[in-house]
Formats: C-alpha cells, structure tokens, sequence
C-alpha cells in the first residue's frame, strides 16, 4: 500500500547554515501535532549544512539538494513540487517554530474550508552588536481579501514567509515563487494569493523570526532593486493613493538611514534608479509623504 501523505508538509530553503539549521530543525521536530513532513532544500551550500542536516535520523526530515546555488524562491518551489501533503508551511533556516505552530495551522484550515492561505503572528527578535530585544509582530485578524490587501500595502499586516501557510494547490495555481525575486518574496507571493486565492489573517503568535544585521532584509544595497521589482510587479503600489503609504515610508526611512551613514553614494544611486522609472518628483513626493507618516507614527500611540 502507498505510505499515507502526512497533513502538513514544512519547507524549509538553507543555505551555508551549518551554525543554526539544527535550531530550525528541532524546532519542528518538538511540535506537538506530529503528522507532518519536514523538506529541507540545500541550495549549494559549500559549508557544513548538509552534513548537520543528514545527522537528524527523524524519518519525517526529507532533504533535497539544488544542483547549484539557485536562491531561496528556487528552493522553495522545490519543496513544494516535492511536498506530499496538501498543506504547505515554510520556515527560513535562521528562524523557530513555537511548540503549537503546525497544530494550529491544520485546525484552522480543516475549521475554515474556504481558506487556501493564512497568515499568523510571530515575534522579532533582533540581535545587535551588544543587546538583543524582542517585540510582538501581532497581525489583526482580517477575513476579506480587499481588506489584507489594502493592509498589507500600507504595512498593517506583517507577512514574512514563514507566517504564511497555504494549500497546496492554491500556491500552484498562483505559480508559486518567483524566482527571478532575491528579496521581498514574501511582499510578492502574498499579493499573488490575495488576487487569485481565498486568504485569511490570525493574531495568534506560532513562531519566533531571528534578525540580524547580515539578514538578506537588512541589506541596503539591494533595497532599491527589490523595491521596483514590486513597483513593476504589482503596480498599484505607486499607483493607488491608499496603497502608497506603506511605499513611501519605505523609501523615506531608506534615505534616512543612508544619511545617517553618510552613504552619498547610494543616494545618488538609489535615486536615480528609482526617479528612471517612476520621475524625479514621483520620488520627491513620497520621501515628502513618507517624513510626515514617520513622525506622525513616532508622535502617536506606538504599535507593540
């Protein structure tokens, strides 16, 4: 007989992680609901990952390796073709599941039916060069597909990839990750799924994100391509005057940050890219807009 497909299959990309992929791993492996696969894509990695990896004997851990360094969306769509389960869940190498994640993820989707993609809460915890902080990442439980769309665009809703968990066949009918995108996947295939699948969002808190300065996020010299691969994907961003809110803080606290370092060089250049596709004044007006949404947050209640 054909072995039974377990509920839940988790899809975890690495990448030179030998440091913390165990962490990952045991994360998944401690879940309290226990009919799940874990697929883990190595994506080229040319230091000891694999081999950490292939020492876990938990016959639920299936490990795949990419040909060659192709990125974490070609990864992904790996783990998804190879997923036997008709529920997809994702975790990045650097980050834990909480003890309840997947239970709650099979609950609510056998509970709501009509729900092919659901985003949950999670915490940050971000590591500096001394300190260390942890702050709540709390979404607002939304239903409507307008209503997340609208707050995803002007950052109400947080949407990290591995908050996000899907059927399977909605992922598949949306094409699943782009792989020409090395940053903001998460922005993207979200969006995608708002447009061509039923989503919901949860407060409830199932995993805990690991930042770091070294993070692909944290890169500011990618910032700006990512940036207008969303603008030109999805261009309702600049677009829509509900949905530029999100945009606009965004490149305002971008700019900021690179004046703080004095990093005149990317000014320049960010600001050219950017003004070569949207105009010079396009740019103006949201970096003008963007100050003004700052501050007015920074004056008003502080979200936790």
């Amino acid at each position: 007989m054909p072995e039974q497909a377990p509920a839940i299959s988790v899809i975890m990309p690495v990448y030179n992680r030998e440091a913390v992929v165990r962490r990952a791993i045991d994360s998944v492996l401690a879940q309290d609901f226990t009919d799940f696969e874990l697929i883990i894509v190595d994506d080229g990695s040319k230091d000891r990952t694999v081999e950490v990896v292939q020492e876990v004997t938990d016959p639920r851990l299936r490990l795949f390796r990419q040909p060659h360094n192709m990125g974490g969306n070609a990864a992904r769509n790996r783990g998804i073709r190879e997923a036997r389960a008709p529920l997809i869940a994702f975790l990045d190498s650097d980050d834990v599941y909480l003890p309840g994640k997947l239970g709650y993820i099979v609950r609510y989707m056998e509970a709501h039916p009509e729900v092919e993609a659901l985003l949950d809460s999670f915490v940050l915890e971000e590591a500096g060069p001394r300190t260390s902080r942890a702050r709540l990442r709390i979404n607002p439980e939304l239903a409507a597909n307008d209503a997340i769309e609208s707050a995803i665009f002007q950052r109400r809703v947080y949407k990290a990839t591995p908050a996000l968990s899907a059927r399977r066949e909605a992922l598949e009918r949306i094409g699943m990750f782009d792989e020409t995108l090395r940053r903001r996947q998460d922005f993207d295939i979200v969006l995608r799924l708002v447009a061509g699948a039923r989503c919901a969002t949860t407060s409830e808190v199932l995993w805990r994100k690991h930042w770091s300065r070294d993070s692909i996020s944290a890169a500011q010299g990618t910032f700006m391509a990512a940036v207008l691969a969303i603008c030109e994907r999805h261009p309702q961003y600049v677009r829509n005057p509900a949905f530029r809110k999100g945009l606009a803080r965004d490149l305002a606290r971008h700019f900021l940050r690179l004046t703080g370092r004095g990093d005149f060089r990317l000014i320049f250049r960010d600001g050219r890219a950017f003004s070569s596709c949207h105009g010079q004044g396009e740019l103006m007006q949201l970096i003008a807009q963007g100050l003004l949404e700052i501050t007015r947050r920074r004056l008003g209640p502080r979200r936790s």
